[in-house]
């Protein structure tokens, strides 16, 4: 097992990318917080998936943008684990009006309700990660719009933008005991579907050289290998997972 003895905190886990990245620690090994912001009944399925299969996971609830939520959060962990090897910042916020939003349309409140969850939150919770990890491995997420732009969610590409560069710099500053890098990802077939019309979620597909969106299991094998002392030698790099799609 790649991750065995291992302890992991993945935030954004309920659903989507969050969720298979949390299966799939746990499946080779680690022991799994599961973060969240909404119901507690949220994470049950992850949870119970994790446990079921023989894991040992536990839910812990948090608003990733506020630091006494985050600070609980780590209270937690540090009583459950007693330490932590693994940080995943999944964690997201956008919305589709937020997406399609044309630039005189954009407000201020737009760029402070998706920053503070992707960009201060991804920093919240790495600051707080140091207080439990001697050594490990953080693993950030990004959108290949931040690296090649894009027409539409300039505010969610702008976040992702900050979150690269707070990748680099995190890196350089936490060598050589803590690792942290980056996954940019591109049309992974998530929740952010539904904002898009048949169309033009055709022409996103078209648009592909590998001739299909990615699947969160695609996303879950780079976290993985990230998290994992395969890459041990790898720090401060944004990996890009899009089947071609910007060819950067």
């Amino acid at each position: 097992m790649r991750l065995a003895g291992k302890r992991a905190l993945v935030t954004g886990a309920s659903q989507g990318i969050g969720a298979e990245v949390a299966k799939r620690f746990a499946r080779e090994g680690a022991r799994v917080a599961v973060c969240h912001r909404g119901s507690p009944h949220s994470t049950e399925p992850v949870v119970d998936a994790i446990r079921d299969a023989g894991g040992e996971s536990f839910a812990a609830h948090c608003d990733v943008s506020d630091p006494a939520s985050v600070a609980a959060m780590f209270d937690s962990v540090a009583r459950e684990f007693g330490g932590l090897d693994v940080l995943v910042n999944a964690a997201g916020f956008s919305d589709g009006s937020i997406w399609k939003a044309g630039v005189r349309e954009i407000t201020l409140d737009m760029w402070r309700r998706v920053f503070a969850v992707d960009a201060f939150g991804t920093f919240l919770c790495t600051q707080g990660a140091l207080r439990l990890m001697k050594s490990g491995s953080v693993v950030n997420v990004a959108s290949t719009p931040a690296l090649a732009g894009d027409i539409d969610g300039i505010v969610y590409a702008s976040a992702k933008g900050a979150v690269v560069s707070m990748t680099r710099m995190l890196a350089k500053s936490l060598a050589p005991d803590v690792r942290v890098n980056c996954m940019a990802f591109g049309s992974i077939e998530t929740g952010w579907l539904t904002w898009l019309g048949e169309k033009e979620a055709e022409s996103y597909r078209a648009s592909i050289p590998m001739g299909r969106m990615g699947k969160t299991d695609d996303a879950a094998s780079l976290a993985l290998f990230l998290a994992s002392d395969e890459s041990s030698f790898i720090t401060g790099q944004v990996v890009v997972l899009d089947g071609g799609e910007v060819l950067r």
